[in-house]
């Protein structure tokens, strides 16, 4: 019984120590400066909306001392708060190594459509559904969206409601709804992705593509049998204009369902 009083003693001092030395070392640590901040951008994509000078410029603007300062006055979490609220940001994480150095990785949002709408407003639209701002500094290489497209820009938009049990019904009616799911299809085919560079929405609220071969308007309609449409055109590429060429139709119409109807110049 003694034996296992003992033991038990040695194991509190143990801990007790390891508590202490812990404490020691947080308080070292707390006291040194940081001498580094790397920061890091996945993009995801060949496009730049932001750089490490403007996170940098960012952060002096908000009141944010990393470099310099002392660790105990670097707090991660309101940085990483703040820099959320850069529209081109996916995700983000603050965090001070044991060396002192600060590090902040960064994820861009992904652009997958740059809108036009009727109002004279630019945004773009990312590959999870969330509206973008144009941006002063970088021009995407992206197919284009315009035509009679009533939707504003809102930083609070969210599209890709397709798997959602509580989808807004009223997102799914809109124009920008359409061309997301379009552009999500495209970017996910490279053939398509190639190929379509407008997806125009007409006054009557169908959606008519251009593509980079031919001067012909692709009547593609509602966005129902997306899938069927692209492969229907596709069969229809490769079977009638290979033979016949690309400058003898003025329309592809895709409205009607297991049709390719054409009108010729």
């Amino acid at each position: 019984m003694i034996k296992k009083i003992i033991i038990i003693f040695i194991w509190l001092i143990l801990v007790a120590g390891l508590v202490v030395l812990l404490g020691f070392i947080e308080k070292e640590n707390q006291s040194q400066t940081c001498n580094k901040l790397d920061i890091l951008i996945k993009y995801n994509s060949n496009d730049y909306f932001i750089t490490a000078d403007d996170i940098n410029i960012f952060l002096a603007a908000k009141g944010f001392k990393v470099k310099g300062a002392s660790l105990s006055d670097i707090d991660e979490g309101k940085i990483e708060v703040a820099l959320r609220t850069i529209p081109y940001i996916e995700n983000v994480d603050v965090f001070i190594a044991i060396d002192g150095n600060a590090e902040i990785n960064i994820v861009q949002k992904k652009a997958i459509v740059k809108v036009y709408n009727k109002y004279g407003q630019q945004f773009y639209i990312d590959d999870k559904g969330k509206l973008m701002p144009s941006s002063d500094k970088y021009t995407a290489r992206l197919p284009i969206a315009n035509g009679y497209i009533n939707d504003i820009y809102s930083p609070f938009t969210k599209l890709d409601v397709c798997d959602s049990a509580t989808a807004d019904s009223l997102i799914m009616t809109t124009s920008i709804y359409k061309i997301f799911r379009i552009a999500q299809f495209l970017e996910k085919d490279d053939f398509w992705k190639a190929m379509v560079e407008e997806i125009f929405t007409n006054s009557k609220g169908d959606i008519e593509l251009f593509t980079k071969i031919g001067e012909q308007t692709v009547i593609f309609g509602n966005i129902d049998n997306m899938e069927e449409k692209f492969e229907n055109l596709l069969v229809f590429y490769k079977k009638e204009l290979n033979k016949i060429g690309w400058i003898k139709y003025k329309t592809i119409n895709l409205k009607y369902k297991n049709q390719v109807v054409c009108s010729k110049i």
